[in-house]
């Protein structure tokens, strides 16, 4: 004689199957949304790179309207060229990654170049190449270095790799400017 079993209590095939490609479903959303998120390394990179870009561009702003040396201008007028084509780059690229940026200099930045503001003549020169120039550049020279190798997300990589050999061209150009406005 048979032994009666309770089918509410034993799986079925089918709801074991359909447990199962959830399942599957889920670690595959949970995973794809992991890889997609850039990490808190690469959301600083770009915020940092940001603000210095921003940064590059308002001070050369001032110096392109302030200064009345030719070479302090026309290092002006490459920095706010050169940076703006990169923050719009950046600006994209952490769009595309549901990060926000934002494309005014810190309240740090801001101070420092309100305080190259009140500069005049050779006095605003020196200080905005090595400012601006020199100093700038050595921090998103070290912070864009960093980034080539350390951001886990490999766009955002790709985009630190780069951008870093205009970075150091700038580098070497301020170098050169602060050597010239400095005697």
């Amino acid at each position: 004689m048979p032994i009666p079993t309770t089918s509410s209590r034993t799986p079925s095939l089918k709801s074991v199957a359909i447990g199962a490609a959830v399942a599957l479903l889920s670690g595959i959303a949970i995973n794809s949304i992991a890889a997609a998120a850039p990490g808190a390394y690469d959301k600083q990179f770009l915020s940092k790179a940001a603000d210095a870009g921003s940064t590059e561009i308002a001070a050369s702003k001032v110096a392109q309207s302030k200064s009345t040396n030719a070479e302090v201008k026309k290092f002006a007028d490459a920095m706010v060229t050169d940076h703006t084509k990169v923050a719009d780059e950046l600006k994209q690229l952490a769009s595309s990654k549901q990060i926000e940026v934002s494309d005014q200099p810190g309240k740090k930045h801001q101070a420092q170049i309100d305080k190259l503001s009140r500069l005049e003549g050779v006095q605003f020169d020196k200080e905005y190449a090595a400012t601006i120039g020199v100093a700038a550049h050595k921090d998103a020279v070290k912070l864009f270095t960093d980034a080539s190798q350390k951001a886990s997300d490999p766009e955002i990589k790709a985009f630190a790799a780069k951008t870093l050999p205009a970075l150091q061209h700038h580098l070497e150009m301020a170098n050169t400017l602060h050597a010239a406005v400095g005697k």
